[in-house]
């Protein structure tokens, strides 16, 4: 079959969004967590290791999440204060229905794009329905069939490519990846639809293909009348103004794969210092009935040959030697925190001091600002295309609290570090001495206090459960010994 003009839409990419898919789609599957993760071929196979061992391990391997927890914390924080909004009379629908299907109001859509675009680069499409304008001819008309403007989020695997004008500065078009699978026929086997469509200045086209080899048909061409594209790029931050985002969730995921790695190596540890070989010395080295049909476990006597010289040993390795990869693992907790403006060490010291003031937050306080601007600009935008689809000029003003007291950002840190979810001793010791002070301090002696703090330390025998953020207030009364009901009426 001929190839057609149109096939080229189906194999370019953008070269930036192709360098960083990589990076993005490490950044997406570790927030994501479960099987996306475990199945995305992120543990590494040590060059010394059998394949039938590797694939053993990688069954037993387990991701701890510490991608979500933050993200969901950080993008949220731009909530803890409703955004102030003066949104036009001929814009009041978008409060209550903005996508396609009408599932998500305002705040829902924007919760999404606050997360998402503080992994990675994103888009949002505000487009419009068509419709017979001689059926529908009244704004009441457009309102009750839903046939007003609507938003679409585009993660950067949906974004195929485009083109900015370097004297503007702006979109001139943009290739979105719109393909989807049609299963419609419970008869007939479900077929890939690649379905891309090409947004300019004036026109959207959709070009299609089912299936990997059939041609491309391009379809109608969609005038639209707005004078640009209307597509808009998002991320919290972009230092060189080329639309795509530097992000700090890039370093937080490489970390928590090495985290994923580590933690598969300590596990393998522990499995083989607890089953470990036993080493039997014979003439000609064959096994005794007794170990070869039943093992070593229920035997109370096991002889050996005495001409040997060697006694029966067990070989493997010892427990002992899994305290580097809880340093590193705990090295590797510290780095993530500190990327979002923790610091595991000033958290000692306020867990002594009992001051939030050593709290360094300037990190978390440019991110959040950072990430105010962009959504208010954002949803600004929206409304401003949304109007244009229907041949208006209307400004909306959207405000996003950028700046958070001490207090305030205190508050949300103790519940993030509640959130991070991780059996390392000595990061659950820091999260209970945390929990303790924020909730009893100003209720119990200082020598108390420093009682506790040394029973934290000494205590191994911490479920990693009481770590879910439910379960922050319970972890306090464990501690004290005090029933729940007692604690809460005391504070």
């Amino acid at each position: 079959m001929a190839i057609n003009k149109y096939d080229t839409l189906f194999t370019i990419r953008h070269p930036e969004l192709k360098k960083r898919e990589n990076n993005w789609q490490l950044i997406y599957h570790s927030y994501v967590g479960g099987v996306e993760y475990s199945e995305a071929g992120y543990l590494i196979k040590y060059p010394k290791e059998s394949m039938g061992s590797f694939t053993k391990r990688k069954e037993r391997a387990v991701y701890f999440n510490q991608m979500s927890p933050i993200v969901d914390m950080i993008s949220g924080m731009l909530f803890l204060n409703k955004p102030t909004r003066e949104i036009p009379q001929e814009l009041k629908y978008f409060e209550t229905s903005i996508t396609p299907s009408g599932d998500k109001n305002l705040n829902e859509f924007m919760r999404l794009v606050a997360a998402y675009s503080f992994m990675f680069t994103c888009g949002v499409l505000i487009d419009s329905p068509e419709f017979d304008p001689e059926e529908v001819k009244t704004k009441k008309d457009r309102v009750d069939n839903k046939l007003n403007p609507y938003s679409v989020l585009y993660l950067p695997f949906k974004i195929r490519d485009f083109y900015v004008n370097e004297e503007s500065g702006e979109l001139e078009w943009i290739l979105l990846d719109n393909s989807y699978i049609d299963h419609s026929d419970p008869f007939l086997k479900s077929e890939n639809i690649y379905k891309y469509t090409l947004w300019d200045r004036e026109k959207a086209v959709d070009y299609t293909r089912r299936g990997e080899r059939n041609e491309v048909l391009p379809g109608e061409e969609r005038y639209h009348n707005l004078g640009f594209v209307p597509f808009r790029f998002v991320s919290w931050r972009d230092d060189n103004s080329d639309f795509i985002a530097e992000t700090v969730c890039e370093d937080i995921a490489m970390v928590s794969k090495l985290i994923y790695n580590n933690m598969s190596y300590m596990d393998e540890m522990l499995a083989s210092g607890t089953f470990k070989m036993l080493a039997y010395p014979t003439k000609d080295g064959s096994t005794p009935d007794e170990l070869s049909q039943g093992g070593v476990g229920p035997l109370s006597i096991l002889p050996y040959d005495l001409i040997s010289h060697t006694e029966p040993s067990f070989i493997g390795a010892e427990l002992s030697g899994i305290d580097p990869f809880v340093k590193a693992i705990n090295f590797y907790m510290t780095e993530i925190l500190k990327k979002v403006g923790l610091s595991t060490d000033e958290m000692k010291e306020f867990v002594k001091s009992g001051t939030a003031k050593r709290i360094d937050m300037e990190k978390m306080r440019a991110l959040l600002t950072s990430g105010a601007m962009m959504m208010s600009k954002l949803e600004e935008w929206m409304m401003f295309t949304a109007a244009k689809w229907e041949g208006k000029s209307v400004d909306g003003r959207v405000d996003y609290t950028s700046s958070f007291s001490d207090e305030d950002l205190e508050t949300e840190v103790t519940l993030l570090t509640g959130l991070l979810v991780h059996p390392v001793k000595s990061l659950k010791i820091e999260v209970l001495s945390l929990l303790v002070r924020k909730l009893l301090g100003n209720y119990l002696e200082p020598e108390v206090l420093e009682s506790i703090q040394k029973d934290i330390e000494t205590n191994t025998v911490i479920k990693t459960d009481d770590f879910a953020p439910q379960n922050t207030q319970g972890v306090a009364n464990k501690i004290l010994n005090k029933p729940q009901e007692k604690v809460a009426n005391e504070a």
